[in-house]
C-alpha cells in the first residue's frame, strides 16, 4: 500500500461527522476531527447510534487534530477516548479553551448526568490538549510521528477554527 494515505471515516456521504485520517505508515497515523453525524444525515438512516462508535482501527493514531469545536468536528471524541485514544489533541488556542466546555455541554446531554464521570472526562481532554499559535510549524515527534509538521491556518468560520497544512516527511 502506498503510503502517504488519507482515509475518510466520515463526512463522506454528507457534511456532518467530519473525521478524516493521514496516515504515514502501518503504524503511524494522525485523525483530523472526530465529529458527529447531524441533522439529515441522521434522520434520513445515514448514520445509527451505532456509527457514532468508533469502527476503525486505532492503534496506530498518535495525535487528533481539531480544525474547530463545532459537534460534528468534535462530538465523537468521547467514543474515541472510549475506544482507547490517549494521544495529544492539536488545536488552535482559541479552540483549546472552548473544546473543554462544548465537550462538557454534550456528554451530560448525550451520555450521562453524572458529574463525576463528566469531570474526569474533561480532565483527561485537558490534559490532551496542545494548543499551538497560528501559522508557525509545529514538530508532531512528541506524539511518534516523527518527521511530521503541522501548521494551523485562520478559517474564519467560528472562532478558533483552522484549516490544517501538514508537511510529511516522504515514506
Amino acid at each position: 500500500m502506498p503510503y502517504p494515505e488519507i482515509l475518510h471515516h466520515g463526512a463522506v456521504n454528507g457534511v456532518t461527522g467530519s473525521c478524516h485520517e493521514l496516515r504515514l505508515n502501518a503504524e503511524q497515523g494522525v485523525l483530523v476531527d472526530c465529529g458527529l453525524f447531524q441533522g439529515a444525515e441522521v434522520s434520513r438512516g445515514g448514520a445509527s447510534p451505532l456509527e457514532l462508535q468508533i469502527e476503525f482501527p486505532i492503534s496506530h493514531i498518535k495525535a487528533l487534530v481539531i480544525t474547530h469545536v463545532h459537534l460534528d468536528h468534535v462530538g465523537r471524541l468521547p467514543y474515541l477516548i472510549a475506544a482507547g485514544f490517549q494521544g495529544p489533541i492539536y488545536c488552535s488556542q482559541p479552540s483549546a479553551l472552548l473544546l473543554p466546555e462544548v465537550l462538557e455541554d454534550a456528554v451530560r446531554i448525550g451520555f450521562t448526568r453524572n458529574g463525576e464521570v463528566v469531570e474526569k472526562f474533561i480532565g483527561l481532554i485537558r490534559q490532551l490538549i496542545r494548543p499551538i499559535p497560528y501559522g508557525q510549524w509545529h514538530d508532531l515527534g512528541e506524539s511518534g510521528l516523527q518527521g511530521l509538521r503541522l501548521r494551523l491556518h485562520r478559517a474564519g468560520h467560528i472562532l478558533g477554527s483552522v484549516y490544517v497544512e501538514f508537511d510529511c516527511p516522504v515514506m
